[in-house]
């Protein structure tokens, strides 16, 4: 294929198996990664959510599913997309943001795609309301060695990872603030590469995130929507430390489609995409 052209394919296995008469269940997924070249343009962000290093057979998901009425208890492996930046819109665009905001995926060596880590995770719902909340190791890995593999659990060396969304959904829309905090920083190097967890220190940061989705126009099963977001890191010498995002979808039984425009601040300079 022409050096200039890069094709990705993800593919994703999925398992769950039910446990006892309840909602509880055993769950397992796995990503397989292949694509035809490196990277082809000099973008900070990565052109695609889906960009990955060849790899088969990474651990996205396993362990213990709790549920009952109003939430539910994960405790395992996982991701941080598995539960956060999922909202309809959001979720549409396979964009340079990484899946998740670049404030916290580009600051920090989390559990996020293509990585996992040792995870405990629930979810609170009351009438429209949804609050979440995620632990996690500090850095995410995805392989099979002693010293690279998902459930590590390292505080000392890679710190402790949190998040935390509240949601509020009302005729609509979908409306969302929500922190990560990690008690390790990981600054750039003068290439502009985050440093290795040696060379991270025992600082404490933190990266926020407001952001909605608001139906404009709805005609049967057709429907607009509008979105907007926005991100800080409170910490100007992580690789990213303001992000912003506005833009639209539309969709119908069969199509899905979108359009957006993103800025982000790295520490390089600016990054405007569209």
């Amino acid at each position: 294929m022409n050096r200039n052209t890069n094709l990705i394919n993800q593919l994703r296995l999925e398992l769950s198996v039910p446990i006892g008469k309840g909602k509880d269940s055993f769950e397992a997924a796995t990503l397989h990664v292949a694509k035809t070249n490196d990277g082809i343009i000099d973008d900070w962000q990565g052109f695609s959510n889906i960009d990955a290093d060849n790899n088969f057979a990474m651990l996205a998901v396993l362990g213990y599913m709790h549920e009952w009425n109003s939430g539910h208890l994960f405790v395992g492996v996982r991701n941080v997309n598995e539960d956060f930046f999922t909202s309809d819109v959001t979720a549409l665009f396979q964009n340079s943001s990484e899946g998740i905001f670049p404030t916290v995926a580009s600051s920090y060596p989390i559990a996020n795609y293509p990585y996992s880590g040792l995870t405990l995770y629930f979810d609170v719902t009351k009438g429209g309301w949804t609050f979440r909340n995620s632990l996690y190791n500090g850095a995410g890995y995805n392989g099979w060695k002693a010293h690279d593999n998902p459930f590590l659990v390292r505080p000392k060396k890679d710190g402790i990872f949190n998040m935390s969304q509240l949601e509020y959904e009302h005729k609509g829309g979908k409306y969302f603030a929500g922190a990560a905090v990690h008690t390790r920083q990981y600054p750039i190097n003068e290439d502009g590469d985050m440093v290795s967890a040696d060379e991270s220190k025992g600082k404490i940061t933190c990266g926020w995130w407001i952001y909605g989705e608001q139906s404009v126009w709805k005609a049967g099963d057709k429907n607009i929507s509008c979105m907007v977001q926005y991100s800080e890191n409170t910490s100007h010498q992580n690789a990213c430390y303001r992000y912003a995002e506005l833009g639209g979808a539309y969709q119908d039984e069969k199509n899905e489609c979108g359009l957006s425009g993103q800025y982000a601040r790295f520490q390089q300079g600016s990054e405007y995409s569209l």
